[in-house]
């Protein structure tokens, strides 16, 4: 992967990143918005902004970003990070035939190190795995998350399987269409009492991964292996990567991951991006 470059890839003018910061302060959205910058990505960036938002929209169009102000009651549309498929669905419904690529990201818990389609060649939508090679079975929180969403037999099918993660997917713009319209759909269909539960976005974006023939219109996945465009960070060891002057963070091996999730549960290298974009 490329270190950060200022210069612009042609190809941006088609692309679209996607993230959801409703009541975010200014200073939780700035590493993000300001390393996929720094990274060369010049296409679009639409974030999904609260009706109160002020200070955060203005500062999103001082960086070339779109706030689009929802209007969000949690008793009403369920969480807001599984609520935000659905709208993300909404945005690409109004933009269709816009986009040739879609990344669909968290926000506070993500920077960028190299641009974020940097090296992809394919079409499909790009589920990224988990490290630790733990399974969805023997990690108790995804269990719970499959067992109050998924059928039982649908759990255990997938127990067996590692961990991906809906917090950073991206692809094709007609793939990363039909998976957001399907995640809006199984997200739908869900009865408003249990709505209200976390855990319905990773339960149905792992169906998609794992039993891929139990939709009823197949999304084309690719499965990409831990620390290699995305690291998740969540459950890996802090070990596993080496900070260097500056703030980049690489694997062991020196590799340098386009997208770092989850680098804040991690003291040892949530200090140095910290210190390297909100210095």
């Amino acid at each position: 992967m490329p270190d950060l470059t200022d210069t612009p890839s042609p190809s941006d003018a088609r692309s679209l990143v996607l993230g959801a910061a409703v009541g975010f302060r200014v200073d939780q959205v700035r590493t993000f918005v300001e390393s996929l910058r720094a990274s060369g990505y010049r296409g679009d960036i639409v974030m999904l902004v609260g009706l109160r938002d002020f200070a955060l929209a203005r500062y999103l169009r001082q960086h070339g970003a779109i706030p689009r102000r929802i209007w969000f009651i949690r008793r009403f549309h369920g969480p807001i990070h599984a609520y935000r498929f659905e709208l993300f669905a909404d945005v690409l419904r109004k933009a269709a035939g816009k986009y040739d690529r879609v990344l669909v990201s968290d926000v506070r818990d993500v920077v960028f190190q190299a641009h974020p389609f940097a090296g992809i060649t394919s079409d499909a939508c790009h589920f990224f795995l988990e490290g630790d090679n733990r399974t969805i079975g023997n990690e108790p929180t995804n269990m719970v998350y499959m067992r109050s969403f998924l059928s039982p037999d649908e759990v255990a099918k997938i127990a067996p399987a590692r961990i991906s993660c809906c917090g950073v997917v991206l692809g094709g713009g007609a793939a990363m269409t039909g998976y957001l319209t399907r995640m809006a759909a199984e997200l739908a269909a869900v009865p408003l009492k249990v709505r209200r539960k976390i855990g319905a976005d990773t339960a149905f974006h792992n169906r998609m991964a794992h039993l891929p023939a139990g939709t009823a219109v197949p999304i084309p996945v690719v499965l990409v292996e831990n620390n290699v465009h995305v690291a998740t960070m969540g459950i890996e060891p802090a070990s596993s990567y080496r900070a260097e002057p500056g703030g980049a963070i690489r694997t062991l091996s020196g590799h340098l991951p386009a997208i770092l999730h989850q680098y804040d549960r991690l003291p040892e290298i949530k200090t140095p991006v910290t210190a390297r974009w909100n210095g």
